[in-house]
Parts: structure tokens; sequence; C-alpha cells
């Protein structure tokens, strides 16, 4: 029984509405009439027609033009919906609607609203043109999400729910049971996902191009984010937002990156780069990783965590270093550890800067303990030759003046000789007892301040 409301069916409407019930595919082809009122598919979805005896209905429509709005916002769609190759003149509208399986693939659309629609299987957008925004904000799919191959552009449409904010795709909080696919996926505007959550792996790799910003901030996903080869290009803003990104794995490899990728905050398990393929400005403070692949040489890293475009922050660097430590790299570490000071002195005022380039000269901040060492025996040995040519007249309680022991007492602050109480230098030695007394003080800070380092570090 065809609803009043419909009127005539076309004979193209007739063949779907006698298809629906068995699930019956219908291929729209060569010269046949191509329209469909998209007043009729609502009807058959929401149960203007029951299956047949032993079969389920679906919808299976290829190659139409759908006219008018397909509007099932709010409504609990049970058979599966294919609309395969079709061109749409009006934005479908699934707003909290609950589907099962549902397939566009290959369509043209004007955009597309899915706001906290629920949809049970696969939702898949394969092929398909977008001329306006695709909005799934609070999306849930337990199945996979699929955009490969789509051609997505950013329109005003969605202003009366976001502002002046414009994307191609706004899909904050949408959640993917298994997995997303943007596998050679082209859009023109901001691809916003932030908040998302994904069961397995986006997969971001094989052409993905994002003219705009793909904004990930504190999404979550379980497996991987490929974004090998990918295109991001933002010039003069983010390319890849990611603050506070959740992650198994972070596969940063892409072709062309034009912006900043912000990864403050972020946490994975595990990151996979390449030197050459690394952004003009990395944002790193606060992101923690449990493995680097490759792990690199020390230099490349250190101009990895020198690409803030604020400036120098300790904690890329603290947390490098743990890394390098924890694989086994312990000279690496303290290398990357001195780096930070010397980075950090760049901050100071200029009589900070002044004592820090003093201790980064004697003991490299204390992570060059062999430095202290060999400043010891340099100025043990140029103590012991001068004053054993300017020896003191005669010492307190007839004690006999040694030079190296002499030395020895004005150098290490914490031992007491007994010969610098005993014997007083004049002349221009006393002067080179001052500068060794000073060094002696300046070199044990040092040296306590790694040892303190290190026993922290234990």
């Amino acid at each position: 029984m065809i609803p009043p409301e419909l009127g005539a069916l076309s004979p193209t409407e007739q063949r779907l509405w006698d298809a629906f019930p068995r699930g019956t595919r219908v291929v729209l082809t060569g010269d046949t009439p191509r329209t469909v009122r998209a007043t009729v598919i609502r009807s058959l979805l929401l149960g203007a027609r029951e299956a047949e005896p032993g079969h389920r209905a679906a919808l299976h429509l290829c190659g139409a033009d759908v006219v008018g709005c397909l509007d099932l916002a709010q409504a609990e769609i049970e058979p599966a919906v294919d609309l395969i190759g079709c061109t749409f003149d009006a934005v479908p509208l699934l707003s909290f609607a609950r589907l099962r399986g549902v397939s566009f693939e290959g369509s043209t659309l004007p955009g597309l609203d899915a706001f906290a629609a629920t949809v049970q299987g696969t939702l898949s957008f394969v092929k398909c043109t977008f001329t306006g925004a695709l909005v799934v904000y609070g999306l849930h799919v337990s199945g996979d999400l699929d955009l490969d191959w789509a051609r997505l552009a950013a329109d005003r449409r969605p202003e009366e729910l976001f502002g002046d904010r414009t994307a191609a795709v706004f899909g904050d909080a949408v959640h993917v049971g298994r997995h997303l696919y943007l596998q050679g996926t082209a859009a023109t505007g901001n691809v916003e996902l932030a908040g998302m959550r994904v069961g397995g792996t986006m997969h971001g790799h094989q052409g993905l191009r994002v003219d705009g910003e793909l904004r990930l901030r504190r999404a979550e996903v379980s497996g991987e984010i490929n974004l090998t080869d990918a295109v991001l290009l933002n010039p003069g803003g983010v390319a890849l937002g990611a603050w506070g990104l959740r992650a198994g794995q972070l596969s940063l490899l892409p072709e062309r990156i034009d912006g900043a990728v912000d990864l403050r905050h972020a946490r994975v398990d595990v990151l996979r780069d390449d030197p050459d393929r690394w952004p003009a400005q990395l944002l790193l403070d606060g992101a923690t990783y449990t493995a680097l692949e490759p792990v690199g040489t020390t230099g490349e890293r250190l101009n990895w965590l020198d690409r803030d475009p604020a400036g120098y922050r300790p904690q890329p660097y603290e947390h490098l270093a743990r890394f390098l430590r924890q694989i086994g790299h312990e000279a690496d570490a303290r290398t990357v550890l001195l780096v930070r000071q010397r980075r950090r002195r760049r901050q100071l005022s200029p009589a900070g800067a002044a004592w820090g380039l003093l201790q980064d000269g004697l003991v490299g901040y204390g992570y060059r303990p062999t430095w202290a060492a060999l400043w010891l025996l340099v100025l043990t040995a140029l103590g012991t030759t001068i004053f054993s040519l300017n020896p003191p007249a005669s010492g307190a309680g007839g004690t006999a003046f040694n030079p190296l022991v002499y030395t020895l007492d004005l150098l290490i602050p914490i031992v007491n000789f007994g010969q610098e109480r005993a014997f007083g230098i004049g002349g221009r030695a006393q002067w080179l007892a001052y500068v060794l007394t000073a060094m002696g003080w300046i070199l044990f800070t040092a040296v306590a301040g790694a040892l303190t380092r290190t026993f922290n570090r234990s």
C-alpha cells in the first residue's frame, strides 16, 4: 500500500518499491530514468513496506538522482541502506538516528548531517564527493568509519551549530569501534576529530591530503595512527593538532607538512618518524613515548627538540634523556641533558648566563665529570710547580711545607691537610692561592650536583 502523501510513483521508484521487501539491488544504468524522491526512500526505511517471508528488507540503490531532503533524523532504521553512486541535491539528515550498516559509496552530496547518530555496523563514504561539510559530531559507529578516497570540502552550512568555525569534517567526539579509514582522502578545510575514540587503527596513509588542520586534540586510538605519505598543509597555522593525543603508535612519516605539528602532552607507545620528514615547527612539551623508531643519532634528536617556536622547554629534553637511559645509551642521555642546560642558558640573565657558561666550560654542568678530574690534575700541577718555586719562609709548629699537599688543601674544600693553616703564601703566589680556592669550590659544587643527579636517577 503506497502512502497517499507520496502520490503516484515513477517507474524507477516503483522498481525500488518492489525490490525493497526482498532486499534486491536496483541498478540504474544507460537511459533509465534516475530520479528518485527522497520521500520515497524515507517511507520505505520507516516501514511503509515489510520484508517478504524468508527475506530481509534492505534498500540497495545504485546510480540514482535523489531529489529532496532525505530526512531520517531521530529515526530507528532496521534495514541496511546502500545508496551507491547516487547524487543528492539536498543534505541528508541523519542526526540522532539509529541505523544498521550504511553506505554512500561513490555518491555526490552537498553535505551530510549525522550529529550524534548511531550506526550498528560500518558507515561508508568511500569515493564520495562532498561539496559541503560532513557533520558527524558525536557519531557512534560499532564497525568501521570509511572515508577512503573521499573528496571533502568546507562550507559555512553548519554555522548554526558551530558558530563561525568552518571545516570539511566536524567529527569531534566520534566513537569508532574498529577502524577509521582516510586513505587517499582529500579535504579542503579542517578535519576536526577532537576527542575521537577509535578501537582499532586510523589509516591515514596512501595519499591523505588535508588543506587545513587535521585536529586530533585529546583523541584516543588504541592501535596505530598511520600518516605515512600524508600531505598536511596549513601554512602559518597548525597542520596537525594532536594536543593530549593517546595512541598505541603514531607513524608520523608524511610526504609533506606545511604548518606546525602540536604533540604537546601527547602519549604514544611507539613514535615512528624520519629526520627528513620532520616539520619546521614541532611542539613536544609534555609529550611522552615508550619507544622511538628509529632512535636516530643524538644530534638528530637534539635538532628534533629545537623546533618549538615557543623556545626552550625542559620536559622534552628530560624525557628523551630518560628514554635513552632506559635503552642503555647513558652517554647520549648525558649529552641531551648537557644541551638542555645550554639551551636553558639562553633565557637567563647576564649574570646567570655567565655562571652557567663557567660551569659548562669547567665540568659541562656536571655531565662531564672527567673534565673535573682533568681540571684538578692541571691545577694541582700548576700549584705544585708555583709553590715549590715560591715556598713560604716557615710554618707554624715546625711543620714541613709540601707544595703538592698545600695545593690539594686549597683545591679540595672538604679536606683539611693542615698546610693551608700552617703556611701563608705571600707575593704573586698569593693570588694563585685565591684562584685555586675559588676553582676548588666551583669544581666541588659542580661535581656535587652531578652526584646528586645520579643518585636521584637511581
